[in-house]
C-alpha cells in the first residue's frame, strides 16, 4: 500500500483521496457533521451552491477570502458551527480553496475529508477503503501551496503509519513528516502560515486553535454522490 501527498492538487487519484483544507474547510465540515448534519454538498461555485440549497432547502455556509458570502446563513468558521442547530439538517458549503480541491479530486473512487481535528478517523477509514494508494490532497491557498494543510496532511499520515507500519512513503510524503518533526506544536505550526495570518486579522483567531486539536472527532466526511459532490458522515 502506497501513500501520497499532493501539496497541491495535480494528477486526479484513482484509488483513496482525502481532501484536506484544515484552515478551515474540513475542519468545519467535520464540525458540521459533529453537531449532527446529516449530508453536505461542497461545491465551489457560488451561483450553484444557491441553487443547491434553494433546492434541497439547505443551509448555506460560504466564504471567499476569509469572509461570509452575502445570501449565506454563515461563513466558514468550525466556531461558528458549533452553536447552530443542525441535527437532519442539510447544508452547501462553498469556499475560496477547499471546494476547489474537493472537485479536482472527482476522479479517485473513494474521497474522504480530512483535518487534524478527526485524524485518526480518518487514516482508519482510509485503510478500510483503498486498494493500493491513499493520497492526501492539499487545498493550499490561492493556487500556492500552503504550509498549514501540509502540517495537517503530516498529522494524518503519521496516523496511517501508526495504524499500518509498511506503507510505502512517497517523497512528499517523506517531506511533511518531515516538517511536523519540526514543528512538534501544532498550533504554533499552523500560526506560521500566511492563511493563519489572514485569520487573525479578520477576527477568526479562535478558528486556528480548534483545528490544531488532534482527534477531536471520531467520525469522516465521505463523499456519497459525485456530482455535485454530496458528503456523509462515517463514524
Amino acid at each position: 500500500m502506497r501513500l501520497d501527498v499532493q501539496l497541491l492538487s495535480q494528477a486526479t487519484p484513482t484509488d483513496t483521496a482525502v481532501v484536506i483544507d484544515v484552515l478551515r474547510m474540513t475542519t468545519t465540515a467535520t464540525a458540521l457533521f459533529a453537531g449532527g448534519l446529516s449530508r453536505l454538498w461542497v461545491v465551489a461555485d457560488i451561483a450553484e451552491a444557491l441553487r443547491l440549497a434553494e433546492r434541497y432547502s439547505a443551509l448555506r455556509f460560504g466564504e471567499r477570502g476569509g469572509q461570509r458570502l452575502p445570501e449565506f446563513d454563515a461563513g466558514n468558521s468550525p466556531i461558528e458551527a458549533q452553536g447552530l442547530a443542525l441535527t437532519q439538517q442539510r447544508a452547501v458549503l462553498c469556499t475560496t480553496n477547499g471546494s476547489k480541491a474537493v472537485e479536482a479530486a472527482a476522479g479517485a473512487k473513494h474521497v474522504l475529508l480530512g483535518a487534524i481535528v478527526n485524524a485518526k478517523a480518518v487514516a482508519q477509514r482510509a485503510l478500510r477503503l483503498a486498494s493500493r494508494e491513499t493520497c492526501l490532497i492539499c487545498a493550499g491557498t490561492d493556487g500556492a501551496v500552503s504550509l498549514d494543510d501540509a502540517l495537517a496532511a503530516a498529522v494524518i499520515a503519521r496516523e496511517l503509519l501508526a495504524l499500518k507500519p509498511t506503507l510505502t512513503l512517497s517523497d512528499s510524503a517523506k517531506l511533511v513528516l518531515a516538517a511536523l518533526t519540526a514543528a512538534p506544536d501544532l498550533e504554533q505550526g499552523l500560526r506560521q502560515a500566511r492563511h493563519a495570518a489572514l485569520l487573525t486579522s479578520l477576527g477568526f483567531d479562535e478558528d486556528i486553535t480548534f483545528a490544531a486539536q488532534p482527534n477531536r472527532y471520531n467520525l469522516v466526511a465521505e463523499r456519497v454522490e459525485l456530482h455535485p459532490a454530496a458528503f456523509e458522515t462515517h463514524g
